[in-house]
């Protein structure tokens, strides 16, 4: 490495790291589907909550837990083998807007639920799940592609 580094080289060479960074960020960005799965999910327990039948109860924890367990992995695992994501690139602004989504699904879900229960509605957990499963399968996307253009901002060598 004797040689001074020509500039069409740097050039290059920063491009190729810029590349790589985007695609560690496109591997960490959680996948459309995912929302929409998780929210099935969700509703499919509630609904199960609400039979108050016992036997209907744990298989909607069954099908719940292992559903979540073998979504979350696919999402999770197979990126992590790869590369790995600083938590820097989410910065403040990232977490309160992931903060924020948690919220607004329990908002829609939860006083919901509560009205439905206390005026006497059958399944209300099901029916206020739905609304925070509708939230979550709408909102996720747009919370990952919120997420996707912060980390993108946030990478070494992008613009500030």
């Amino acid at each position: 490495m004797d040689e001074p580094l020509r500039p069409d080289e740097a050039t290059r060479a920063l491009g190729e790291i810029g590349q790589r960074q985007e695609q560690v960020i496109e591997q960490a960005t959680i996948p459309d589907w995912y929302w929409r799965v998780v929210a099935v999910l969700m509703v499919a327990l509630a609904a199960a909550v609400d039979t108050h039948r016992p036997a209907f109860v744990a298989t909607g924890t069954v099908v719940f837990v292992v559903g979540l367990l073998v979504a979350t992995g696919r999402v999770a695992i197979r990126p992590q083998r790869r590369a790995r994501v600083r938590n820097e690139l989410l910065g403040p602004a990232g977490v309160l807007a992931i903060l924020a989504f948690v919220a607004l699904v329990l908002l829609a879900a939860l006083p919901l639920a509560l009205v439905l229960q206390a005026n006497g509605y059958a399944y209300p957990a099901t029916f206020g799940v739905l609304a925070g499963a509708v939230v979550m399968a709408v909102g996720g996307p747009i919370l990952g592609r919120y997420l996707r253009r912060t980390m993108m901002a946030h990478r070494a060598g992008a613009p500030r």
